[in-house]
C-alpha cells in the first residue's frame, strides 16, 4: 500500500438486519470472540494510511459503546439516516477533502476481507486519475431466474455479477455524488450507483470470492469449515496439608494446597497444555521446565500468557474450551462461576464458551483417597482473519 495517501474508511452499520432474523443487529452478533462489527473494524484500524473510520450507526444504537474499539483514536461515531446512503452521505460530510484524497466504504457485515485483496484494490485506485473510483465485481455461479407475473423465466448469468465492498473514491467526488442522491430522492443500494447517477466515472475490478457479506444467519457458518483445531490437555498433582490452592487464577480457602514447582494451578496447566496442543506446539514442560530454578513458585497464569503469545504468532486465538475437575476437596462447583469469570478475562472469549464440571473419584485412588486432584481439559482454536 502506498503510505503517502490519506484514507478515511466509512462503514455503514445502522442496519436492523431484519433477513438475519436475531434478537440484535447481525452487526452485533458473534463471530468466534468478536462481534462480526469488531472483526470488520479491526481490518482497517492497523493500517498506517487510514486517517479515520466513520461508523454510522442508528440514533437509538445502545450496543456500539460495548464495542472494543469504541474508544479508539480513529473512530468517529456518527449518526445514520434512514438510507444506506443517507447514512454514508452523513459520514463523508464531515471528512475534509483536501486532506483525505480517497474514501473507502466498506459494509458492516463483510469481516472477511482480506489485506492482500485490499492492498490490490487501493494499488488499483490510486494507479491512474482516468477513474473517480473503483469498485470490485465477482461472477455469479449459480443458475439464474426471473420472476414476472409469478412465472420464473431463465436468464442468462454471464450477463450478471455481484457487486462487493469496499469500494474507494476521490473524496470530493463522492460528496457531491452523494449529495446529489439525496436531493434527487432516488434509491440506491450501493456508493457505485450514486457515483455512476452523477456521471462521475468508477471502474470495476476483480472482487474476491472469500470476501462474503453476512445477510441470513448460515452466512456465519461458511468460514467454519475449515476450522477444526482441537487440542487435549491432563494433569495431576499431588495434595498436601495447607492453606489453600489456586485453581483457574482463583485462590480457593482449603486445608489442603497443590504440591507443585509453580504455583500449582493445575487447571491453567491442564488448559495451557490443551491449547498447546491444538496449535500443534510443544507441551508447557518445554517451555517452562520445572528443572529451572527461575520457575519456582511461578504464576501460572504467566505460563498461560506464553501459550497465547505463540498462539497469536501462529495466527490462533481460543474458540471454547472445557474443563473437569477431579478431587474430593474442596468443593469446586460453589466457584465455578466466578473462575468462568476469571478465565473468560484471561483466554479473552466469552464466558458462555468455557465449561468447567466438578466430580470425584467416588473414593477410588490416590484421588478418591483425597490425596490428589486431576483436570482434563479440551480446547479448540480460531484462525485470527
Amino acid at each position: 500500500m502506498n503510505r503517502n495517501n490519506k484514507i478515511s474508511v466509512i462503514i455503514p452499520a445502522a442496519g436492523a438486519g431484519s433477513r438475519f432474523k436475531a434478537k440484535k443487529p447481525k452487526q452485533y452478533c458473534m463471530l468466534g470472540s468478536q462481534t462480526i462489527l469488531e472483526q470488520t473494524v479491526s481490518i482497517f484500524i492497523d493500517i498506517p494510511e487510514v486517517q479515520i473510520i466513520y461508523i454510522a450507526v442508528h440514533p437509538d444504537d445502545q450496543l456500539i459503546q460495548s464495542q472494543s474499539f469504541f474508544n479508539h483514536p480513529k473512530i468517529s461515531i456518527v449518526s445514520g439516516g434512514a438510507t444506506r446512503i443517507q447514512s454514508v452521505f452523513n459520514a463523508a460530510s464531515k471528512i475534509d477533502g483536501e486532506d483525505s484524497k480517497a474514501v473507502l466504504i466498506h459494509d458492516a457485515v463483510r469481516p472477511w476481507l482480506e489485506l492482500t485483496h485490499l492492498a490490490d484494490l487501493l494499488n488499483e485506485f490510486h494507479s491512474s486519475s482516468d477513474w473517480d473510483g473503483i469498485y470490485p465485481c465477482i461472477a455469479l455461479s449459480d443458475s439464474l431466474r426471473e420472476k414476472k407475473d409469478n412465472q420464473f423465466i431463465p436468464v442468462d448469468r454471464a450477463s450478471f455479477f455481484q457487486v462487493q465492498t469496499p469500494q474507494i473514491f476521490n473524496t470530493l467526488a463522492i460528496q457531491d455524488a452523494l449529495s446529489q442522491a439525496i436531493n434527487s430522492g432516488e434509491e440506491f443500494t450501493d456508493e457505485t450507483q450514486a457515483m455512476e447517477h452523477a456521471s462521475y466515472k468508477v471502474k470495476v475490478v476483480e472482487g474476491n470470492r472469500l470476501n462474503n457479506k453476512v445477510t441470513f444467519a448460515d452466512d456465519l457458518r461458511i468460514p467454519e469449515i475449515d476450522d477444526s483445531r482441537i487440542g487435549r490437555g491432563i494433569d495431576f498433582h499431588r495434595l498436601e496439608p495447607g492453606n489453600g490452592m489456586t485453581l483457574a487464577g482463583i485462590f480457593l480457602e482449603s486445608n489442603l494446597s497443590i504440591v507443585a514447582h509453580s504455583d500449582g494451578d493445575i487447571v491453567l496447566h491442564a488448559l495451557a497444555d490443551a491449547l498447546l496442543g491444538a496449535g500443534g506446539l510443544n507441551d508447557i514442560g518445554y517451555y517452562f521446565p520445572d528443572t529451572d530454578a527461575a520457575n519456582k513458585n511461578l504464576s501460572s497464569i504467566v505460563i498461560l500468557e506464553k501459550t497465547l503469545n505463540l498462539l497469536e504468532h501462529k495466527k490462533l486465538q481460543p474458540r471454547n474450551v472445557d474443563l473437569v475437575i477431579i478431587c474430593e476437596q474442596p468443593k469446586i462447583t460453589p466457584h465455578v462461576p466466578v473462575m468462568k469469570e476469571a478465565l473468560s478475562e484471561l483466554l479473552k472469549i466469552e464466558k458462555g464458551d468455557i465449561a468447567i464440571k466438578a466430580t470425584t473419584a467416588e473414593g477410588m485412588g490416590v484421588i478418591g483417597q483425597g490425596n490428589g486432584i486431576a483436570v482434563y481439559a479440551i480446547a479448540s482454536l480460531m484462525e485470527v482473519r
